[in-house]
């Protein structure tokens, strides 16, 4: 049974211990091996007393190799509720809580999982029967930063350099019996393991049991099939990191080819928290957007939109329109997420007008349906087609401070200032408007 100790060598190594066969075989390989090793067992108060069973075991062990031993003891069915989910997903989801506790308490720096070759299999059967894209036949990651699952489950911070490893990937099930055999362990036996109630318990028994019999090598070959995938999947990232672009709203380029517009659309998802809550029609969705008009939208889960702008694609969380109306002052107005600078003279970046031209009663508004503007040396028109003349996204538009007098529009702050007060060698009176997003320096119209 050889081990991928890559992830391993140099670093305080703490194995991930149930007592069943798997988590023995590697937790005696890794002892063997002579990696700085401490162990850690979560039971998870579903088998009653055969499970408690089980963590006694695992300390007798621990105890009898003097290998350190970090236990805690969870009400899984309870969580269950508590969040939402299935035993299985939420077993899954309370081991790797106590796990990035022992990380964040540098009790170690690695977390050694016994996920193997079948365990891979599963996998990459599960995400292929549920519909997924490359990065899903990817199968089980050999090394997960503790960063990005912190990321997922708590949102707190974990060193860079720890993680999870898995020694055992690409060992086969038959090979860590072997392995069992050969230094006369005998592990615990976990009974649940046999409920085909349970996705992978099924997967294993009902689908891979059988084919395994006309395909011995489905295990490796599964291993081997995930692992290319995976590299490429990784590669095709890396191309769609290079076009793609994060912040409060993210954006990347509409005339990407699929591939790479469907993953810098992960990585926006990605960037808002939504790690596995997406389907391949969410990216199919996206993809279909940006070969459509600008100005269209869909939404993605947990409330994002992705819109088509012009030339761009933009993923975002949604912001609600406001009706704002204040009236027109010289100084520093607070306009929703902007601030309105008015003062006499000229200022760098700054929209420039003729303080005389002004009507009575202007005021600083949002856009009303049926606004009218008449942009400097042009013609009165909508504006919301001066809006798509000058690529204004949709959902800036209605966030947007105008300077109007009635349905007429006199300046687009941050834009463009209307003819009607424009400036002419005969001004007398010059001022500036100046448009800032709060807690920027610069002037903007974010896009």
């Amino acid at each position: 049974m050889k081990l991928d100790l890559e992830n391993c060598m140099g670093r305080r190594v703490c194995v991930a211990f149930s007592g069943g066969g798997d988590s023995l075989a590697l937790f005696h390989a890794l002892f063997s091996a002579g990696v700085s090793l401490s162990a850690v067992n979560v039971e998870h108060g579903i088998r009653g007393e055969s499970s408690r069973t089980d963590s006694a075991f695992v300390r007798e062990t621990c105890a009898r190799y003097g290998v350190p031993l970090y236990s805690y003891a969870e009400d899984v069915p309870a969580l269950a509720k508590q969040w939402g989910m299935g035993l299985e997903e939420a077993a899954r989801k309370a081991r790797y809580l106590c796990f990035l506790r022992v990380l964040r308490e540098d009790k170690a720096d690695v977390i050694a999982t016994a996920h193997h070759a079948l365990d891979n299999a599963e996998s990459v059967l599960f995400h292929l029967f549920r519909g997924c894209s490359l990065t899903g036949a990817g199968g089980i990651r050999s090394f997960l930063p503790a960063q990005e699952l912190a990321r997922r489950l708590t949102g707190e911070k974990v060193p860079a350099d720890k993680g999870i490893v898995r020694p055992l990937l690409g060992v086969s099930k038959a090979e860590i019996a072997q392995y069992l055999r050969d230094h006369s362990l005998t592990p615990c036996t976990d009974e649940s393991n046999a409920d085909t109630s349970y996705t992978r318990n099924y997967l294993r028994h009902c689908v891979l049991a059988p084919a395994k019999q006309r395909f011995p090598q489905l295990e490796k070959s599964l291993y081997s099939f995930s692992r290319t995938a995976r590299e490429e999947d990784e590669f095709l990232f890396s191309l769609a990191e290079r076009a793609f672009r994060a912040g409060e709203v993210c954006t990347f380029p509409a005339d990407l080819e699929k591939p790479l517009l469907m993953r810098c659309t992960v990585l926006a998802m990605r960037q808002f928290g939504v790690e596995k809550d997406y389907t391949l029609a969410n990216l199919e969705d996206v993809y279909v957007l940006s070969r459509g008009e600008s100005g269209k939208s869909v939404r993605l889960p947990r409330g994002l939109y992705a819109a088509k702008e012009f030339d761009t694609v933009s993923v975002y969380p949604p912001r609600k329109e406001e009706e704002l109306l204040l009236p027109f002052a010289e100084g520093e107005t607070s306009f929703g997420e902007y601030t309105v600078f008015v003062g006499r003279g000229k200022r760098q970046n700054a929209l420039y007008f003729d303080a005389d031209k002004l009507p009575q009663n202007c005021v600083f508004r949002t856009r009303k349906e049926g606004d009218v503007f008449q942009k400097f040396g042009a013609s009165p028109r909508k504006l919301k087609d001066f809006f798509s003349d000058k690529k204004i996204p949709v959902r800036v538009r209605g966030r947007l401070p105008l300077l109007a007098c009635g349905g007429e529009i006199l300046a687009v702050c941050g834009a463009e200032i209307s003819e009607k007060i424009k400036t002419d060698p005969d001004s007398k009176n010059i001022f500036y408007i100046l448009l800032k997003r709060k807690g920027e320096t610069n002037s903007c119209i974010r896009t």
